[in-house]
């Protein structure tokens, strides 16, 4: 897959959160990775607080790419750090997709999940599943985002 069918696989994706009014964007892509990343503002409760997902491809080996989603759940992790961080290895063990985590330095709780995708397969046929995950990962972070913002004292 070149940046081109990357960007194919994107547009589709975006057109379908686009139109169920969800906030979308392109971020240029940096090295190591193909094409750009879709970003989307992905509501996560009723009040409409928002997590920030991240789409991207980048190489894998010979034969796929990985496909990751990289969503963002806490910016900046308020005074209960050491609680959240206690509880990511329940959390995780029961995570059906992906995995919790929380970038150190930045202070950040996020959710990561990756597929690796055959090279051979044309973007036009991954647009459903990869439509169909965003809103499977979309509910896995939105049933833990009010513990992570509650235990972690976010504000």
């Amino acid at each position: 897959m070149d940046a081109k069918d990357v960007r194919l696989l994107q547009d589709a994706v975006k057109a379908r959160l686009d139109e169920i009014g969800v906030e979308t964007a392109y971020l240029d892509g940096e090295e190591g990775q193909i094409g750009d990343t879709l970003r989307a503002l992905l509501p996560v409760t009723e009040a409409g607080d928002c997590v920030l997902m991240e789409i991207l491809v980048s190489p894998f080996d010979e034969s796929a790419e990985l496909l990751q989603f990289y969503t963002t759940l806490i910016m900046e992790i308020g005074p209960g750090y050491e609680a959240l961080k206690e509880l990511l290895l329940d959390w995780n063990l029961f995570c059906p997709l992906g995995a919790f985590g929380i970038y150190r330095q930045g202070r950040q709780f996020f959710h990561r999940y990756t597929l690796p995708l055959p090279r051979t397969l044309p973007p036009e046929a991954m647009t459903d599943s990869v439509y169909y995950l965003a809103d499977r990962i979309h509910a896995v972070i939105s049933e833990r985002f009010p513990d992570a913002v509650r235990i972690s004292g976010h504000t």
